[in-house]
């Protein structure tokens, strides 16, 4: 239902173009506002619209054009409010809530001149009030006009291109198998989703974290235990030991509260969302995904892991910053300490279906919690030493760390969503609250972040090295996918057999996809040498060159790759292809091992598809071959591939017209 409310409205927007334009014209108009910009994600709608002309569902000229003049319209409404308002903008609302931004845009505007209505469109901070700026600074219209107008010219297509190449990086996903959109959506989603939560919250500390304390100092001076803790927080000269010996207690008395809590009210766990999306994970592996992720689990390894950790310690003690040295052997061991308590007052099993994979489930997740305190107190510790306006990338770093090591270990199914959230969760508040002490302590001692940087990195290259060279094979080939092996006598094969094999192209959540027609009793070097007598040829697989040639306007059905396509986890295992006398048309074979064997001779029976593509322009930018799933297939395509063979042609099924080739080497 979702996908066809979906394919409606993109048939509606067609009907109906200058609805579609109006919508682009308003959106890039609200975007280009004073004030009101900043608050609408500008970069994401214009790169969903690229994404949609990617996709063929909107013409790119007309997204481009409409895009750009709704930027130019913008930015002039928010001169004009310049102009005709000068300083007195700052007392009207909502100027008056933040008038950081028109600071901001000032010093800017200074620094750059004419030139900062062209920079400034690119630049997020002061994007949405410099056009405000340019007019209470009294800059001609005819000067802005001409910025105004090149750069809406140069930003409309900086930000469709990249959706277009995503858009049609998902339409050629789709062709391969529908569970590696969803792959890449979600990847996609999540790396943009930690990007945002990152900048949004270091800034958010960083404005408020001393008026935060300010304010618990006081709340906390008429509570007895927190009082001295908040007073050890502020006058370090006075109790720090005790401060974090009192700290640690709080938190491990408050983790064994919520572990009998948890164990009286007979919690289930793993939870039923933890199997849903378990399978649903399990769903989406792809040959090619996985040796990925087993390579990106692998940086959150205890073999990884310990020897960073020694190796920070160890460049702690060194230069003599023995504040971090405490914070980073207390963050730690209460995450190991933590760990021990949930594992003694909260031990949970794995389900049956599931112990193959989830090895050694506890709550919360121990490699969750100590990789994230691992990388997030390394953040923090070289945070302090860097400017603060770039601090943001420190944690940004960690985050494209801890998060995709977390979601690598839930897609091959080590970890369970809940025990991977609360140990996650469980590491944050360490890092965050341990790190909040130990930023309040004076510096002490100069600390050479560049040095600490390059020597963690080193060793976590190094060990992660040595660890991936040990044991990525062996890992690898635990998740790979284990397939029951098939017996058939030949005779029940031919007879009925056939009929409990794969049909259809099974892809993502069931989905069926191009049917089978054929069936082959054979060896893989039989099938590929008949097919070749027949004039068939090896396909042209993926290459840099081949995929390139993709952005030509210009370029022959020859010079295309053929992607490979998958049938239920497994990618096709023989691909050929014929060219006929029309040059923008070729045919596809492709051929799958179901693991299924004949009882006479231990012979292999393959699964096989045929499908037409053809040559398909796209905004004359781009070209692809596409599958034409509805082109009938020749009756003498195939036949002189099968001459002298055993052939059997049967009915799918009683209410069908269709049939499939049995074919016996």
């Amino acid at each position: 239902m979702q996908s066809e409310f979906i394919t409606a409205l993109f048939a509606w927007g067609t009907a109906h173009p200058w609805l579609m334009a109006a919508f682009i014209f308003v959106s890039a108009a609200m975007e280009s506002l004073t004030i009101i910009g900043v608050f609408i994600p500008g970069a994401l709608v214009m790169f969903g619209l690229g994404a949609l002309v990617g996709l063929g569902h909107i013409e790119f000229f007309s997204a481009y054009w409409w895009s750009a003049l709704g930027a130019v319209v913008g930015d002039a409404i928010s001169f004009w409010i310049g102009r005709v308002f000068h300083q007195g903008i700052r007392r009207a609302w909502p100027f008056n809530k933040y008038p950081e931004m028109i600071t901001r845009s000032e010093e800017f505007f200074c620094r750059h001149g004419g030139k900062s209505i062209l920079f400034g469109r690119f630049f997020g901070p002061v994007r949405g009030t410099i056009p405000t700026v340019a007019g209470m600074m009294d800059m001609s219209w005819r000067s802005f006009m001409v910025a105004n107008v090149v750069s809406a010219i140069l930003w409309a297509p900086a930000y469709l291109i990249p959706g277009m190449a995503f858009g049609a990086s998902l339409e050629i996903a789709s062709w391969v198998a529908g569970r590696l959109v969803v792959l890449i959506l979600i990847i996609t989603l999540s790396v943009w989703i930690t990007a945002w939560l990152v900048k949004y919250l270091v800034r958010l500390f960083q404005v408020h974290t001393a008026g935060w304390v300010q304010r618990f100092y006081i709340w906390s001076q008429s509570r007895r235990i927190i009082g001295q803790i908040s007073t050890s927080l502020l006058d370090h000269a006075r109790c720090e030991l005790q401060c974090l010996t009192m700290i640690a207690t709080l938190f491990l008395g408050s983790i064994f509260i919520m572990s009998i809590i948890l164990y009286a009210t007979d919690q289930h766990l793993p939870s039923g969302l933890d199997q849903s999306l378990y399978y649903f994970l399990q769903e989406l592996h792809t040959p090619w995904v996985d040796p990925i992720m087993v390579f990106i689990a692998a940086f959150g390894d205890f073999w990884v892991i310990c020897p960073v950790s020694f190796a920070v310690f160890s460049w702690l003690i060194c230069y003599k910053q023995l504040a971090a040295v405490w914070y980073l052997l207390v963050a730690l061991g209460l995450g190991i300490v933590t760990d021990l308590l949930f594992k003694l007052f909260l031990p949970v099993s794995n389900p049956i279906e599931m112990s193959q994979s989830v090895l050694g489930y506890s709550f919360p997740s121990s490699h969750a919690t100590l990789h994230t305190i691992v990388f997030g107190s390394l953040a923090v510790l070289i945070a302090r030493g860097v400017p603060r306006s770039f601090s943001w990338i420190t944690y940004l770093v960690a985050a494209f760390l801890i998060v995709p090591i977390a979601f690598a270990r839930l897609y091959l199914g080590m970890h369970l969503l809940t025990a991977t959230l609360a140990g996650l969760c469980l590491g944050l508040v360490y890092v965050a609250v341990l790190g909040l002490i130990y930023n309040s302590y004076p510096k002490t001692a100069p600390l050479y972040w560049r040095s600490l940087l390059s020597y963690s990195a080193i060793v976590f290259l190094i060990a992660d090295s040595i660890h991936v060279n040990a044991h990525y094979n062996t890992d690898l080939q635990h998740y790979q996918p284990q397939l029951l092996l098939r017996i058939q006598t030949r005779e029940s094969w031919l007879q009925d057999g056939w009929r409990r094999l794969p049909q259809q192209r099974l892809d993502f959540n069931g989905n069926l996809r191009q049917e089978f027609i054929l069936q082959w009793a054979g060896t893989h070097e039989s099938l590929r040498n008949r097919l070749r007598e027949a004039g068939w040829e090896s396909a042209p697989l993926p290459n840099l060159r081949s995929v390139l040639l993709c952005l030509s306007p210009k370029v022959e059905l020859r010079e295309l790759p053929v992607l490979p396509q998958i049938h239920n986890g497994s990618e096709d295992d023989l691909i050929m292809v014929r060219y006929v006398n029309d040059p923008n048309i070729r045919w596809l074979l492709r051929f799958w091992d179901i693991n299924t064997r004949l009882k006479e001779g231990d012979m292999p029976i393959w699964v096989g598809s045929v499908n037409q593509q053809r040559l398909e322009p796209r905004m004359s930018l781009i070209t692809f071959a596409v599958d034409d799933l509805q082109a009938q297939v020749p009756v003498d395509l195939l036949t002189p591939a099968w001459k002298g063979l055993r052939t059997q042609m049967v009915l799918r099924n009683n209410n069908s017209r269709e049939y499939i080739t049995l074919i016996v080497d």
